[in-house]
């Protein structure tokens, strides 16, 4: 076999084959950032029928992702991607991202790294928390 791999033609069949399959993760990547944009945007077309949702409580969202087998969060990521980047060339990173970093990077509230970060021991006294976000002081045993 080593004497295949030094020849030309398969050096050439080689750097194809890398460039046919990067090319293809590239483009399934793409297209699920494309597929969440379409989805949040799609249901904010049905703006009215999810103003209502004031009402309903979150039992709109409850259903439809219910109904597309789908997380309620992954519905919510969707939306909010769709209303934070209503054209999609203006997202961070451009082409070059992922789904996954478009949620944990750009989507994700601070929320839970309060929730994180609140509980964590002070290091001057050992028995109370500040959150950096509110400031809020918490005395061990409480929250």
């Amino acid at each position: 076999m080593n004497e295949i791999t030094v020849q030309n033609w398969y050096k050439d069949l080689v750097e194809d084959c890398h460039n046919i399959i990067t090319e293809a993760v590239f483009q399934s990547r793409w297209a699920l950032v494309e597929g969440y944009h379409s989805l949040g945007q799609r249901i904010i077309s049905e703006h009215e029928s999810f103003e209502r949702a004031n009402i309903y409580g979150e039992k709109i969202v409850q259903g439809l992702a219910e109904s597309l087998s789908m997380s309620p969060r992954m519905i919510w990521y969707a939306v909010q991607f769709a209303k934070k980047y209503p054209d999609l060339n203006n997202i961070p990173e451009g082409k070059n991202i992922t789904w996954n970093k478009i949620i944990t990077k750009y989507l994700t509230t601070s929320k839970k790294i309060t929730q994180q970060v609140e509980y964590l021991k002070c290091p001057d006294c050992n028995t109370e928390f500040q959150c950096p976000n509110c400031g809020r002081k918490i005395k061990k045993g409480e929250a």
